[in-house]
């Protein structure tokens, strides 16, 4: 069995191991070692990086047999090994790890919410609560009271405690693991069963700020960064804010304002639009409906290829067309995209999906719809006129 050197110092950086058993697969060559302090993939924390003799660590995971697994792309002669943890990784995930070991306690200390999911991601961590929603306050409080602990910078202590004192700690979550197990207290706040690597005080946290609360599965997810990946993520919503700031020519207090008159402005403009689309399309629906002619089929049919017109306005004017009386509608429209649109009376008998399949197919596109009105965009739009002749071609005389 590897001894789990991580399990008592997250701090080492270098050790050497002994070779136990060394085997080939397809992914590359897989080590067992006599002692590790590479973390694996497990309980939500990612595996540490770093090399072994100047080689690179690709991977570090657990079997089924309970085995730590470290995989490299090469062999290695010798059996005593030279081990380097990435520290810049390994120090980022002591961060996140007690980081989320505070806030979980926090959510339960200042609403009775508790953790019930924990993944670290690359650039963020989240914790799912048995809460199918969180307010603003409620995420607040947690946040101050997660960074009060932190600031207050309070020892951090693991240990292998015995199944007969596990009763005494009050540990947040019951483990359901047989024997010893490793717990990880963070004094006077946090008592958890937890094999991940953390940090010595909570002042080497740095900082713990939730970035966005989202329903998942019926369960409240709090994603939050800590440390190092705060300070990157405050730098860039700096960015982000600078650049919007400066679109407008505002500074950054004033950016907020000016963004949320720009929306507004935009959706006014949106409104009239939408009302001079719908007199255009009742407009150009008369004067497409009355050049059509009955033609010699069961029903009029109405083609036309437009010029750079959006999706929403084909359809608009498809429904304005049909308004006019019994009629099948086929428009399209050339721009940077070939865009189609499809409609026909209730009392027809088309399938207009499989007209549009066939029409898709030509001008390299896709789309979909019901009986009645189908829609579809593609990358060819110089063959549109050519795929409304075909539509035109499957309707009875």
């Amino acid at each position: 069995m590897t001894e789990r050197l991580y399990y008592f110092d997250s701090y080492l950086r270098r050790f050497v191991a002994r070779v136990l058993r060394s085997t080939e697969t397809e992914k590359g060559f897989e080590f067992v070692l006599d002692q590790t302090g590479f973390y694996p993939t497990s309980g939500g924390q990612p595996h540490d990086l770093g090399t072994i003799q100047g080689v690179p660590l690709e991977d570090v995971f657990e079997n089924q047999e309970d085995e730590i697994i470290h995989r490299t792309a090469q062999p290695f002669q010798a059996t005593l090994l030279d081990c380097q943890v990435d520290w810049h990784r390994r120090f980022d995930h002591m961060q996140q790890h007690t980081g989320q070991h505070i806030l979980s306690q926090a959510f339960v200390r200042t609403s009775g919410f508790n953790t019930v999911g924990f993944h670290m991601g690359a650039n963020y961590v989240t914790i799912d609560l048995d809460a199918e929603t969180v307010n603003s306050q409620q995420t607040d409080e947690a946040e101050n009271l997660a960074n009060a602990v932190v600031f207050e910078n309070r020892p951090v202590r693991a240990e292998i405690i015995t199944p007969e004192r596990l009763p005494e700690l009050n540990l947040r979550k019951v483990s359901q693991r047989e024997g010893p197990i490793r717990v990880v207290q963070v004094e006077d706040f946090d008592t958890s069963a937890c094999g991940g690597t953390h940090v010595r005080r909570t002042g080497e946290i740095g900082t713990v700020v939730i970035r966005k609360v989202e329903r998942v599965n019926r369960q409240a997810r709090i994603e939050f960064v800590c440390g190092q990946r705060a300070i990157a993520a405050q730098k860039s919503d700096r960015q982000n804010l600078e650049a919007i700031a400066r679109q407008f020519s505002v500074g950054l207090s004033e950016a907020p304002a000016r963004v949320g008159r720009q929306i507004e402005e935009a959706r006014q403009l949106r409104k009239s639009l939408q009302v001079k689309n719908r007199a255009l399309a009742n407009l150009l629906a008369k004067e497409l409906f009355a050049r059509s002619g009955q033609g010699g089929t069961a029903f009029r049919v109405v083609k036309q290829l437009l010029e750079d017109e959006e999706m929403e306005f084909l359809k608009l004017l498809a429904q304005s067309i049909l308004a006019q009386g019994p009629c099948i509608v086929l428009l399209a429209s050339r721009g940077q995209q070939a865009t189609l649109v499809f409609a026909q009376s209730e009392d027809s008998s088309l399938d207009l999906r499989m007209i549009l399949s066939e029409c898709c197919s030509m001008i390299r596109g896709k789309g979909g719809g019901t009986r009645t009105l189908v829609q579809a965009r593609g990358e060819n739009p110089a063959l549109l006129q050519e795929a409304l002749d075909l539509a035109q071609r499957h309707i009875p005389s």
